[in-house]
């Protein structure tokens, strides 16, 4: 999930909104006011982007090696390799930590971020309250640290260590 947000959040950087509304116009069942709403928020949002692109680009781009990384290693820990286990639960954890520093660097795109998500819903901005704005993306972040955690107690319970430990020794007879 790591990589695609990641790669979401690069590609946007190099959407002009021109492009955007060349989509936004194929969409049958938009409205004119919709089209309209889903172009502004569009335009706020990478505006935004753009601004904060030297915080954002570190950040997207960190988190997309970091997802790579845990591709690989997880591929290594799922094949037996118990030293791939132990670097999947440090990458893991700086994962959290990443995801924290994001969310601690990046408090003005939130905004923007929400505004976008809920004109491409098509969903009504009168409906949606500040308040589950904001709970979105603190969600999305309350998922990654949960899920996180939840990896690095699988990995590391002895039943989880003896399963590896086993297949380990297994390839080394």
């Amino acid at each position: 999930m790591a990589v695609l947000m990641s790669s979401m959040t690069l590609s946007l950087l190099h959407i002009t909104p021109d492009e955007w509304s060349i989509d936004v116009d194929k969409k049958p069942d938009l409205t004119v006011e919709e089209r309209a709403r889903q172009k502004e928020t569009f335009e706020e949002y990478t505006t935004a982007l753009r601004v904060a692109k030297g915080r954002v680009v570190p950040l997207a781009v960190a988190e997309l090696l970091l997802g790579a990384a845990m591709i690989v290693f997880a591929q290594r820990a799922a094949v037996g390799r118990s030293w791939a286990r132990h670097a999947l639960v440090q990458l893991t954890a700086v994962h959290v930590a990443l995801s924290l520093l994001e969310w601690r660097l990046t408090p003005d795109l939130r905004a923007p971020e929400d505004h976008f998500a809920i004109a491409y819903n098509n969903l009504d901005r009168a409906e949606v309250t500040e308040g589950a704005e904001r709970a979105s993306k603190l969600g999305r972040l309350a998922l990654v640290v949960s899920v996180s955690a939840m990896t690095i107690l699988g990995l590391s319970l002895p039943r989880s260590r003896t399963f590896y430990t086993a297949i380990d020794d297994a390839q080394l007879r």
